[in-house]
């Protein structure tokens, strides 16, 4: 029940925002904006599976400093699927909707993304044909050329889409991939409740079951992120499988000089879920410390 739900929670909901929705290479991108037109912009881009509505209780905390747009990208949430995905696909359709929401008219904006999120906000950084604030890759982990696949924790949709009688019935079965227990039980379930869809025969999962066979683990080995032409802010949760000791080791030794590396305590790999509060501060910190020489910083615990 709503009424259960903390106070910021409820009040981060009734903030309001627009629906929108763009052609992108012949498919429509669906994407909600928050905010003031006139403030400075940052697109919100989520991770495997996932869609728009992961940031509706955390955008709203962006917008003292920020116009927010957040994404569904295609094959995911209530944007079209594809005979094909690519990562520079992805970043088109990211760069475009910033187009879209007027971001570049007024400055250089921010690309945040979660996970696979990250990855697809690095590609934007680097076939950007215009300036662009910064970049902040979310738990997205760089893994080093050595990195041995076979320990690899699979964070995107591995389940074949199947059709469940009721809703009811298909919302027992969310799960989080990577899985791991959160709190935060209400986001879980808000989450999940954007997650299906309705079809004739009853409830399926809105997203392309294809999705990483088509783009394999080529999007997560290129290192883009350290040759990006923008600033660049590392997040990652404490408690994430997805960024062991070697993986930040990697990135520590490689990001450009300055990068903030801001650590969420009692945070896994769901960060979003597991410390919302602690992540809308985070990316507020990314971009105050972004030309600072300090790289590891911790919040929360």
């Amino acid at each position: 029940m709503m009424n259960s739900h903390p106070e910021w929670f409820k009040e981060a909901l009734s903030v309001p925002k627009e629906q929108k929705s763009i052609d992108v290479d012949g498919g429509t991108v669906h994407y909600q904006h928050w905010g003031d037109a006139t403030k400075p912009g940052m697109v919100l881009v989520h991770g495997s599976g996932s869609h728009s509505h992961w940031w509706d209780f955390i955008a709203p905390l962006l917008l003292e400093d920020f116009q927010i747009s957040a994404i569904d990208m295609s094959g995911m949430g209530d944007s079209d699927h594809r005979e094909d995905y690519s990562a520079q696909l992805y970043a088109k359709e990211i760069l475009s909707v910033a187009e879209d929401s007027g971001f570049f008219e007024i400055s250089d904006p921010i690309i945040c993304g979660h996970s696979m999120g990250g990855f697809m906000s690095a590609f934007a950084g680097t076939i950007s044909d215009k300036e662009l604030g910064g970049i902040i890759m979310i738990d997205s982990p760089i893994r080093p050329p050595t990195y041995d696949y076979s320990t690899h924790v699979r964070s995107g949709p591995i389940r074949r889409i199947k059709t469940y009688p009721t809703r009811d019935a298909i919302l027992e079965r969310f799960r989080l991939t990577p899985e791991q227990e959160c709190e935060n039980e209400f986001l879980v379930k808000y989450i999940a409740e954007w997650s299906i869809r309705e079809v004739e025969d009853g409830y399926q999962w809105k997203f392309d079951d294809t999705i990483f066979d088509k783009l394999g683990f080529s999007h997560m080995t290129k290192n883009q992120a350290f040759e990006l032409k923008c600033n660049l802010g590392i997040i990652y949760g404490t408690e994430s499988n997805m960024m062991t000791d070697e993986i930040l080791n990697f990135m520590r030794e490689n990001v450009p000089e300055g990068t903030p590396m801001l650590a969420i305590e009692k945070a896994a790999h769901h960060v979003l879920l597991d410390q919302p509060l602690d992540l809308a501060t985070a990316i507020k910190l990314s971009l105050i410390h972004i030309s600072e020489p300090t790289r590891l910083l911790s919040i929360g615990g």
